[in-house]
């Protein structure tokens, strides 16, 4: 039976023991980082991340939403705060815990689906999205950050033939879904890709959510 995402809470509603879930594409991304996880860990986190991390409330909690081999969530655990990981693949969570030893942080991880997922509410100061779409999981991100809490997202943006939009923004959408909170940064750019040198479009935004 597949099992319900959930998280148990303690008592401060700090996330502390995320259950696992399965999925279909669990073996898709645990191959692609059983091949190239360790060299995805030689990147940098994200620049829009590196460049806000002057928002980020000290010793706080944070969200990352596909953390992948987990750039963005070692560098949020780097800078003190409290960080649960989250990502569809065990391999590349394995990567991240590796890497944590290694860099002498703490990253607690789980196989999660964020198709379906569910977060308790207000359980979370910050939200990290980077480079990953589900929209249903849009209803969850604001459940779980508190009042006040940030919100980090960047993505992919559909702007030519040929592209899927259902994995991919579309142009000015990002802002608009967050509409309601206090937008601190939108903008949409063009950004070359590492390996490929080719140019994409990705849409950034930090929105913090107003108070109740």
């Amino acid at each position: 039976m597949e099992e319900t995402n959930k998280f148990q809470t303690d008592s401060n509603h700090s996330l502390i023991s995320p259950i696992r879930c399965s999925h279909p594409d669990a073996e898709r991304w645990n191959g692609r980082y059983q091949s190239d996880g360790k060299y995805q860990q030689q990147g940098h986190p994200s620049q829009l991340l590196q460049d806000f991390a002057y928002l980020l409330p000290p010793g706080g909690v944070v969200l990352d939403a596909a953390a992948g081999v987990g750039l963005n969530a070692l560098f949020a655990a780097q800078q003190g705060m409290k960080v649960v990981a989250l990502d569809i693949s065990e391999v590349g969570l394995r990567l991240l815990r590796q890497k944590a030893a290694e860099l002498g942080v703490v990253v607690d991880t789980a196989v999660f689906d964020l198709i379906t997922p569910y977060f308790p509410p207000n359980c979370v100061d910050v939200l990290l999205n980077f480079r990953f779409l589900e929209r249903a999981a849009f209803p969850a991100y604001r459940q779980a950050l508190r009042p006040g809490g940030l919100l980090f997202f960047e993505t992919f943006v559909h702007t030519e033939a040929g592209d899927t939009p259902t994995y991919l923004l579309e142009p000015g959408e990002l802002p608009q879904a967050f509409a309601d909170f206090e937008i601190v940064h939108s903008v949409e750019t063009a950004v070359r890709g590492p390996r490929s040198g080719k140019w994409r479009d990705i849409a950034q935004l930090i929105a913090r959510k107003k108070g109740d």
